[in-house]
């Protein structure tokens, strides 16, 4: 008798154990992807043209996948991690990781792409690692499913549809927010703050920099032009566009006042591309750009910010802040030298303030949401008492 219920409290701790290993898992790796939507899209492509169904998927639906694999991965997540649906949600996990695995076993072996981009830029893995995570979060799957009534609930079986629902406002609010502007949290080496030119260096230890891979040139002659924009002194807009046939033309208003402020008070703008002559010169005639453009490859371009354009300010070689296509600062801010403009000198927040942010916005409300429901099932319990009292009597 003791070593049966000692033996149904261990087989308890494991499953919740695993079920708290995958959620975390799903969680953070959905939440990345929230978090930096293009990065998963770009990602998406990259997959596509590995197995030549880049032209199938064409130009919206790589970033309709990344939409829907982020709010799944992060919902399913917290699923796990409230006990919502608990049959439901363990045969999803347990099917997604079913085809997970032997897809990075492939990945692992071929190597079609340096990583598999679970955790986005926040954590890279290699194929062989996503692999060996794949086999252990399959593992946990299998327990959780088999055993899924063991999974303790956190929230009343009648108030987790709320849950859920509220999960997949957040998680798509959030994802649209950060398509339409930039990444809330930016994990790459050319976050706001970061010294490009120091990240190209290498040092004494033969560690590889975090920026191999910037080379800027002048279309017309080759130059290399990278160290006199990245390394040069002084304030220097950068308008990014890999790809000039897919770039917002509409923001045409806002970088002629941009190119005339920059006249005005003597800063440097360039238009940094990986488009060839003929669009560069198409971009010119339909737009009327009169900045200057140099190229580069799109992978860079598209690490240094996801937005096509997209607007960095560089002093010297620091980041001192970037804009996607819908924040590009109009003439009603651009009244001021850049020494005396707020935006310029210090980023409004910290990227630790964003965080904790982002977390109150979903916890406080989730928070409320599981006191109410336990103060409900309380009430609930008091009443039904009361009512087998009555009726003993």
């Amino acid at each position: 008798m003791k070593n049966s219920r000692l033996y149904s409290v261990l087989r308890w701790l494991l499953v919740n154990a695993c079920r708290m290993i995958l959620s975390a898992a799903m969680i953070l790796s959905g939440a990345v992807k929230m978090i930096d939507p293009r990065g998963t899209e770009y990602k998406i492509k990259d997959y596509a043209v590995a197995f030549g169904v880049d032209e199938v998927l064409g130009l919206y639906l790589p970033l309709l996948f990344s939409i829907a694999l982020a709010l799944t991965e992060f919902c399913l997540g917290v699923n796990l991690l409230f006990g919502n649906n608990r049959r439901w949600t363990s045969r999803v996990v347990l099917a997604l990781f079913l085809l997970f695995t032997p897809f990075t076993l492939y990945l692992a072996i071929e190597n079609p792409v340096s990583d598999c981009g679970c955790f986005g830029d926040a954590w890279i893995l290699t194929n062989w690692q996503t692999f060996g995570k794949n086999v252990v979060l399959l593992t946990c799957a299998i327990l959780v499913c088999r055993y899924y009534k063991m999974q303790t609930r956190l929230i009343s079986e009648h108030a987790q549809w709320l849950i859920s629902l509220y999960n997949w406002m957040y998680a798509f609010v959030l994802t649209l927010y950060c398509i339409y502007t930039l990444p809330v949290m930016d994990f790459r080496p050319y976050h706001i703050g970061a010294d490009i030119h120091a990240k190209m260096q290498w040092d004494d230890t033969d560690k590889i920099p975090p920026i191999t891979d910037l080379v800027i040139s002048d279309p017309l002659s080759g130059e290399d032009m990278t160290d006199s924009i990245i390394s040069g002194k002084g304030w220097k807009f950068l308008v990014v566009a890999p790809r000039l046939e897919s770039a917002d033309d509409g923001v045409m208003d806002k970088l002629a006042e941009l190119t005339e402020y920059c006249s005005d008070f003597g800063y440097q703008l360039v238009a940094l591309t990986a488009s060839s002559d003929s669009l560069i010169e198409y971009w010119r005639d339909i737009t009327g750009a009169e900045y200057k453009f140099l190229v580069a490859d799109e992978i860079p371009l598209k690490t240094m910010i996801r937005s096509n354009p997209g607007v960095i300010l560089l002093n010297g070689s620091v980041v001192a802040n970037k804009w996607a296509s819908s924040q590009i600062p109009g003439q009603t801010e651009l009244v001021a030298p850049l020494d005396e403009m707020p935006w310029a000198q210090k980023p409004e927040s910290t990227y630790a303030q964003r965080f904790f942010i982002l977390l109150s916005w979903y916890i406080i409300p989730l928070l409320a949401f599981t006191i109410l429901d336990k103060v409900w099932m309380g009430i609930r319990m008091l009443r039904e008492r009361k009512k087998q009292n009555i009726n003993t009597y």
